[in-house]
């Protein structure tokens, strides 16, 4: 959750407000492109009690902030953040890991079985005083100044090596030597340009068992032609689709063109990863900050699909034209009509974009056809 400031002055030292929406119990799909405005409808929840609060890289034991959520009328407008209080000795956010309330982002669990019996004194994270200059600063000191910052920027490197020493350190007590060089790292660090050895710790055994049921070096072609015979569902063709199928052809060769391009860029191997937010593999350099482009660029591409659908006269049925859309992308007819000379996946996406049509046109169906009940209900289940 991102941090914030009790601007009231309502909140005690030691104390926060923790609520959070009901999309954040969805995450996996609240992120997604499809479903951003139907989670919106979701209720509030309110934490109260002990919760633990920290910051990565949470290095030192002092940098978990055991604390207590309470109800804060005047705060209730602040969702889906932990605020802060401006009271007390020392900042809360600056006792996890020296932080602040610029954007940080911080973990907050309110599981009792993970809440420690105890706590340990923060660690002083006072800054390094500043060089005052008696004169304009110059380029030269700019520069020399940029420099610095990157030669000294080692936080990474810290986080990194504590990470590996811990993984092989047996004791409680972690052992950091004074050159932080890494020889090799565990696999479950993800370094294949990097020595690596196979950790034996709980983390390493679940990465590897996530690793054999989810290879990356595989393509997930799930949605095979036998696939689309097996499971296309009658109850999505409403009278007149067929009159828009040439236009919904178009508009999926280039929203599949569009959603492939973005997924070659930043090396995603497979369609639900872009489309969920859960990207196992990033080859480009800032994670944080290309996940965010990509969340932006595809719930771009989210809306121009919803634009190409408004567009037509009055006598437009919607619902006959979201059935073509259905139709183009799952009948098996249409499979591997797109991407040609491009190797890729047949992409399935694009009509869930107005996914509330699909949704009422299979309600209504299945009322009138009860024949085809077999997938009455699941599409909210399976999209939402």
């Amino acid at each position: 959750m991102m941090g914030c400031l009790d601007e009231t002055g309502t909140l005690e030292y030691g104390e926060v407000f923790v609520q959070f929406s009901g999309a954040v119990r969805r995450r996996f799909n609240e992120e997604s492109i499809m479903f951003n405005d139907y989670m919106s409808k979701e209720y509030n929840y309110m934490v109260k009690g002990k919760v633990v609060v920290a910051k990565n890289p949470c290095l030192h034991p002092g940098d978990v902030r055991v604390l207590k959520a309470v109800d804060v009328k005047a705060l209730h407008h602040m969702v889906d953040c932990v605020v802060f209080p401006k009271k007390g000795m020392r900042p809360h956010p600056n006792e996890c890991s020296g932080s602040d309330l610029d954007g940080d982002i911080y973990f907050v669990c309110w599981d009792s079985d993970l809440i420690p019996p105890r706590q340990v004194s923060p660690m002083d994270y006072d800054p390094a005083p500043t060089t005052g200059l008696d004169h304009d600063v110059t380029i030269e000191e700019v520069e020399e100044y940029f420099t610095n910052y990157i030669v000294n920027d080692s936080l990474g490197i810290i986080s990194n090596a504590h990470t590996v020493f811990a993984d092989k350190e047996e004791s409680m007590a972690l052992k950091i030597p004074s050159h932080l060089r890494v020889k090799e790292y565990p696999d479950f660090m993800d370094k294949p340009d990097k020595t690596t050895y196979e950790s034996k710790r709980v983390i390493g055994k679940l990465y590897r068992e996530v690793k054999d049921i989810a290879p990356h070096t595989t393509s997930f072609r799930s949605f095979t032609k036998e696939v689309a015979r097996r499971s296309y569902d009658p109850d999505m063709e409403v009278d007149g689709f067929k009159d828009y199928i040439d236009e919904a052809f178009d508009y999926k060769t280039e929203y599949d063109y569009k959603l492939g391009n973005l997924m070659e860029y930043y090396g995603i191997k497979t369609e639900a990863e872009i489309l969920s937010g859960a990207i196992m593999n990033l080859e480009t350099f800032d994670r944080r900050k290309d996940a965010e482009a990509i969340g932006v660029a595809v719930r771009s591409l989210r809306n121009e699909a919803r634009s190409w659908f408004k567009k037509g006269g009055e006598s437009d049925d919607p619902y006959a034209k979201a059935s073509a859309w259905y139709h183009v992308t799952y009948h098996p007819d249409f499979w591997g009509s797109y991407n040609e000379g491009l190797k890729r996946d047949h992409y399935i996406s694009f009509p869930w974009c107005v996914y509330d049509k699909l949704i009422k046109i299979k309600k209504d169906n299945s009322r009138r056809y009860p024949a085809y009940r077999h997938l009455n209900g699941s599409l909210e289940i399976a999209w939402v």
